[in-house]
């Protein structure tokens, strides 16, 4: 439905399902896919500004909870998730004989169980900007963490580093002072309005 229905608001053919299913994440469509960013600034970026915050009298940010930001190890948890056809290569990409069971429009019951890291096509100014890269869901969908511990991965193949409300304002100012702001993330006109209200004080 979506390669049928979205031809006019694009300028290029979609070249295959893989590209399909990537252009599809990136407008938001429910896919299997879960972005991720090969960029440890990028991670932060998203990991502070999308906390949960209110404004003080003073105008100050309060945040409201704790950040977290996952690190993957995706070669060891390639590794582990396919070890049933023994891989021993490295972070997958669109045609490799590995993701075959992965594939956009395979039948439910012919799918991979674990979820396996990928790189996708970089088809979007997006996802240039972000460092994107994916991970696939297979059959199973339950939250990479819980998959972590019950399907016993690696230990440092998943780490979650917690972000205290209190070091949030002072993390939040330094992504930003770094250059990874909002036009740069998002390299759009959205992006660009997004950073001009935050720059004049129009924090909501």
């Amino acid at each position: 439905m979506f390669r049928q229905r979205s031809i006019p608001f694009h300028n290029r053919a979609l070249y295959d399902d893989w590209d399909t299913f990537f252009f599809m994440q990136h407008y938001g469509v429910p896919t299997r896919l879960l972005d991720w960013t090969e960029s440890p600034f990028v991670g932060l970026y998203f990991a502070v500004m999308s906390s949960p915050y209110r404004l003080t009298s003073t105008g100050l940010l309060r945040f409201e909870t704790a950040a977290t930001l996952w690190i993957l190890d995706p070669i060891a948890w390639n590794r582990h998730s396919l070890s049933h056809q023994s891989f021993d290569g490295g972070v997958l990409a669109p045609g490799d004989d590995a993701l075959k069971g992965y594939r956009p429009t395979p039948s439910f019951s012919g799918m991979y169980n674990h979820p396996v890291a990928l790189y996708g096509a970089h088809n979007s100014p997006r996802i240039v900007a972000q460092r994107g890269v994916f991970v696939v869901f297979g059959q199973d969908t339950k939250p990479m963490e819980e998959i972590f511990v019950s399907e016993g991965f690696p230990a440092d193949s998943l780490i979650k580093v917690t972000l205290k409300r209190s070091v949030l304002p002072q993390i939040r100012r330094s992504v930003l002072n770094h250059g990874i702001t909002e036009s740069v993330v998002f390299p759009d006109l959205e992006g660009l309005a997004k950073e001009i209200k935050r720059t004049l004080g129009f924090e909501v």
